[in-house]
C-alpha cells in the first residue's frame, strides 16, 4: 500500500566535514535526494545516530529544498563515548533500493563524563594513505600560520573539507548498506511531498476503524490533526507546512484510554550483519591532552551565529474564526463559564445531569447545534466542559468562536471554541489524564547564513581560534575550492587531515587525503 500520489526512485547522499564530536555538538550534514539527476519530491529528509545495539539514539527531521538540505543532527549531550553509525535516508529511499536509498558511515563521539575504555597503550589506527597529489608548504606549522595547499590539477572536485584528525577510527568512508544490513522490515511506502508524515500505530487486536484520534503539535505554534485507523491499525497524521515544533500530544475521542496507541519512528527497521562489527573506541593517557583541545573545539561553536529561517508556511486545518475575543479587552472573571456567560454571545451554557455544557450558534442554518462543540486550548482537544467551564482563564490570551460546522479531514463537528493561552502551554489547564504527551521534534527550521560557520575569527572578536574545521567547501555560500589555496591555521593544536573527493574525467570516484599538524 502507498500513500500520496506520486513514488520516485529516490537515492541519497551526504558528507560532514569531520568524524569526531564531543556530546552537545552539531554534525553538520549537506544531503541531497535525486531521482537520476533531478531533485525528488520529498521535502524531508532524515539523520539518525545507531548505537552498536541496533537503537536509535538521535534523529533529525531536516527539509529538503530542490533536493538539498544543509542541516545538522544535534548529539545529545549524555551519550556515552563510542563509536556511531550515522545514516541518512528519506521516508521512502530505504524500501525502493537499501544499497542507494540508506547511507552510512562511522563517527567517534566523546563524553567527558561516560568515557571510553582506558587502555595503558591505544592500538594505532592506520591512516589513510597519504596523497603526494596534495603539497603543503609545510607539514608542521605553528598556531595561527598560514598554510599553503597545492591540490591535483586535471581532476573534477566534488568535495574539499579540512578537519581535525580522527585517531581512534579505522573505517572513515562510507559504508554500503549491503555490507552492513542482513535485511531491513517491510513499511508502507509513506511519501512526504509537503512535511512530515507522524505515523500511529494500534495494537492489532484493538482495532477499531471507526475509531477518532487527534493529534496536536505544540511549539511556538500549535495545530490538531486528526485520522481513524486502517485495518492494520496504522494512522497518518500529515503536519504538512508545520515545522519546528517540541512535543506532540495524542488522545483518543471521548478522552479513550490509549494503551494499545504508539508513535512509529520514521527511521527504516534494519537487521545488522553478524560479521558487522563496530569498531571498539579505546583511549590511553597519552591521547588526554589531545582530547582537552579537541573538547575546546567543540565548545566553541556556540560562539558561531548561525541565521535560521524562522518563516512557517500555513497550517491548514480549515478553522477560520467568525468572532475573536481577546480577553484583555473584558472584566476578567474567575472562571471560563462566567466569561461565556458574560460577553459571548454566540455561545450560551446548558446543564445537563448536573454538568455544564456550551451550545454554538449555527448562523448558516439560523439555529442552535445540539451538542458541545469542538473545544480546544492551544490546540489540544477538551472532553469536559464540565471541567473547562469551571476553569481560571487567568492564562488565557483569546478565545476564537465558529459559528457553523466545522470540517477537519473527513470529521465534523458542532462548531468549535478555542482559547490561546499567552505562552502557548495551555495556561496552566490540565492535560486530559488518558493523554499521552511525547518528546518529538519537528522538523528543523532552514538554515539562512552559515557565513561563520567555519570562520576564522576576526582579531577585534578577541576570542582564541579553537575550530576543528577549518574549511568545509559544502557550506552554502563558501569560496570555490581553487588549486591553489591558503588556510589560516587555528590555535587549537593536534593533527588535521585534508580530504578532498573528487572524479575522474572518465567519472571514476577518486578521494586524495593528507595530514599536517599544528604545534
Amino acid at each position: 500500500m502507498t500513500l500520496g500520489q506520486t513514488i520516485e526512485n529516490e537515492t541519497v547522499s551526504f558528507t560532514i566535514p569531520k568524524t569526531i564530536y564531543f556530546g552537545g555538538e552539531r554534525v553538520w550534514i549537506h544531503s541531497k535526494s535525486l531521482n537520476g539527476d533531478i531533485p525528488t519530491e520529498s521535502k524531508i529528509i532524515y539523520a539518525e545516530l545507531l548505537n552498536r545495539y541496533n537503537e536509535s539514539v538521535a534523529i533529525a527531521k531536516m527539509p529538503l529544498e530542490d533536493g538539498q538540505s544543509f542541516n545538522f543532527l544535534q548529539i545529545p549531550p549524555n551519550l556515552p563515548s563510542d563509536n556511531y553509525l550515522l545514516r541518512v535516508f528519506t521516508r521512502i529511499s530505504p524500501y525502493q533500493n537499501l544499497e542507494e536509498g540508506l547511507v552510512q558511515q562511522f563517527i567517534t563521539v566523546f563524553n567527558k563524563t561516560v568515557p571510553p575504555t582506558v587502555v595503558a597503550e591505544r592500538k594505532l589506527v592506520a591512516i589513510n594513505q597519504e596523497s603526494s597529489e596534495i603539497v603543503l608548504s609545510q607539514l608542521i606549522n605553528e598556531a595561527g600560520s598560514t598554510l599553503k595547499i597545492e591540490l591535483p590539477t586535471g581532476v573534477e572536485q566534488s568535495n574539499l573539507s579540512i578537519a581535525t584528525l580522527n585517531p581512534f577510527l579505522a573505517e572513515q568512508g562510507m559504508i554500503s548498506s549491503s555490507s552492513a544490513y542482513e535485511s531491513i522490515d517491510e513499511h508502507n511506502l509513506i511519501p512526504e511531498l509537503f512535511g512530515h508524515v507522524i505515523e500511529a500505530k494500534l495494537d492489532e487486536a484493538t482495532i477499531d476503524t471507526t475509531k477518532l484520534y487527534y493529534m496536536s503539535l505544540h511549539g511556538e505554534k500549535s495545530a490538531l490533526f486528526t485520522d481513524r485507523p486502517d485495518a492494520n491499525g496504522s494512522m497518518y497524521f500529515d503536519a504538512g507546512g508545520m515545522r519546528n515544533w517540541k512535543y506532540l500530544v495524542a488522545q483518543a475521542d471521548e478522552n479513550g484510554s490509549l494503551l494499545d496507541f504508539g508513535v512509529v519512528s520514521p527511521a527504516p527497521a534494519t537487521h545488522f550483519k553478524k560479521e558487522f562489527i563496530f569498531p571498539q573506541l579505546e583511549i590511553s593517557p597519552e591521547d588526554q591532552t589531545y582530547l582537552q583541545e579537541l573538547l575546546k573545539g567543540g565548545q566553541i561553536e556556540g560562539y558561531f551565529v548561525n541565521e535560521y529561517d524562522a518563516t512557517q508556511m500555513p497550517v491548514v486545518t480549515g478553522f477560520l474564526e467568525d468572532r475573536t475575543y481577546l480577553l484583555d479587552d473584558y472584566t476578567r472573571f474567575e472562571t471560563v463559564g462566567t466569561v461565556i456567560k458574560e460577553y459571548v454571545p454566540e455561545i450560551s451554557q446548558k446543564n445537563i445531569q448536573k454538568k455544564k455544557e456550551f451550545r454554538i450558534l449555527d448562523n448558516v442554518m439560523n439555529t442552535v447545534f445540539d451538542s458541545n462543540p469542538l473545544m480546544l486550548v492551544d490546540a489540544l482537544v477538551v472532553f469536559n466542559s464540565d471541567e473547562l467551564a469551571a476553569f481560571d482563564p487567568t492564562n488565557f490570551k483569546k478565545l476564537d468562536v465558529l459559528t457553523r460546522t466545522f470540517f477537519l479531514n473527513e470529521e465534523k463537528f458542532p462548531g468549535v471554541m478555542s482559547f490561546s493561552s499567552y505562552k502557548n502551554d495551555f495556561g496552566g489547564f490540565t492535560i486530559p489524564s488518558n493523554s499521552i504527551y511525547l518528546d518529538y521534534e519537528g522538523v528543523q527550521p532552514q538554515v539562512k547564513s552559515t557565513e561563520s560557520l567555519y570562520t576564522a575569527p576576526k582579531d577585534d572578536q578577541r576570542i582564541m581560534d579553537w575550530r576543528t574545521v577549518l574549511y568545509w567547501s559544502d557550506v552554502p555560500g563558501s569560496e570555490p575550492v581553487s588549486a591553489s589555496m591558503e588556510i589560516k591555521l587555528p590555535d587549537l593544536k593536534g593533527k588535521y587531515q585534508i580530504t578532498l573527493k573528487t572524479k575522474t574525467p572518465q567519472g571514476e570516484a577518486r578521494n586524495y587525503t593528507r595530514t599536517f599538524e599544528v604545534k
